[in-house]
């Protein structure tokens, strides 16, 4: 009869006596797995293929027959065919191992993996266990930021050069600083020349005319004529209004300076027109009877009204 190992599917031919008639634990040869086995357990009868079914039959009636002329050839007892059972039990090792009357190769060896040196310890995460080759393939990834490390890399050469080029970097700063200011200061010299009126001719010595009014004189002239048989001196011109908003005309001074720019004689003139509109202009004219002699030039500049008024044409 045949049995099977119920783990690997190894079969065995042995006899049906070394079962006995309750069975017993075998032991696979091939896997080392142990189980019961009996004559009528499925091992045992399901091992058989149907079409063997009949020849089967055959060898146990012919065998049937043989055992019949052997009891009348021999008149054996009980004890001779215990005898023979016993010898076939003996075909099993002492802890019931069943040996296949084929011998089988042996399986074959597993190769050993190579062994981890001994000062290789595995990796650890941040609770204290090990990190597999998986884990640490789907480990997410860190997103980089690379302003980061470009603004640590400019501070490090700032630094750099402040620790090497000290002094020359504070006199750069201070030039610049005092170049920012003086610019500061020229874009609000109106202001300042509000503030305190004698810093005007500051700003005329480096070519910066300070205008607090928003007007200025254009197309002026002066000349001599005859009139009613004297000698008169006629000052004209324009006053133009710079602003883009309606701006009040002040009243005009004139004074004639002699060769040593010293003020000979000054007189003041108010123009009818008291207001201009937004880049406005207006015209006004001025005569002057025998005038001093001496003169060399005229100056013109704006004064409040209210000063004495000389008559205009």
């Amino acid at each position: 009869m045949k049995i099977k190992c119920p783990d690997c599917n190894t079969s065995y031919d042995i006899k049906a006596s070394a079962l006995g008639a309750k069975g017993r634990s075998v032991k696979c040869a091939k896997c080392g797995n142990s189980w019961f086995a009996s004559p009528d357990s499925d091992e045992t009868v399901g091992a058989i293929a149907p079409e063997q079914k009949a020849e089967a039959a055959d060898k146990a009636a012919w065998m049937d027959d043989q055992q019949d002329e052997e009891t009348a050839e021999f008149d054996g007892s009980e004890s001779e065919l215990e005898d023979d059972a016993d010898a076939d039990m003996a075909a099993f090792s002492a802890d019931d191992e069943v040996q296949d009357p084929v011998k089988r190769a042996p399986p074959p060896a597993e190769p050993k993996k190579p062994a981890a040196p001994a000062n290789t310890a595995p990796e650890l995460d941040a609770d204290g266990k090990p990190i597999d080759i998986e884990t640490m393939a789907n480990r997410p990834k860190i997103k980089v930021n690379p302003n980061k490390f470009r603004r640590d890399h400019i501070g490090a050469v700032i630094r750099w050069i402040m620790r090497r080029n000290f002094h020359r970097i504070g006199g750069i700063s201070l030039f610049v600083a005092a170049i920012a200011l003086c610019g500061f200061l020229l874009t609000i010299r109106a202001s300042i020349v509000k503030q305190a009126p004698d810093l005007a001719s500051l700003f005329e010595i480096i070519g910066m005319e300070v205008n607090l009014r928003g007007l200025e004189f254009r197309d002026l002239r002066t000349f001599s004529e005859q009139e009613e048989g004297q000698q008169v001196l006629v000052v004209e011109g324009s006053i133009r209004n710079l602003e883009t908003q309606e701006n009040d005309v002040p009243a005009v001074r004139l004074s004639i300076r002699g060769t040593d720019l010293q003020e000979i004689y000054a007189w003041t003139v108010e123009p009818r027109t008291r207001v201009l509109k937004a880049l406005d202009e207006t015209r006004f004219r001025t005569i002057l009877a025998d005038p001093p002699t001496g003169a060399s030039d005229i100056q013109v500049r704006f004064v409040d009204r209210g000063l004495r008024q000389n008559a205009l044409e």
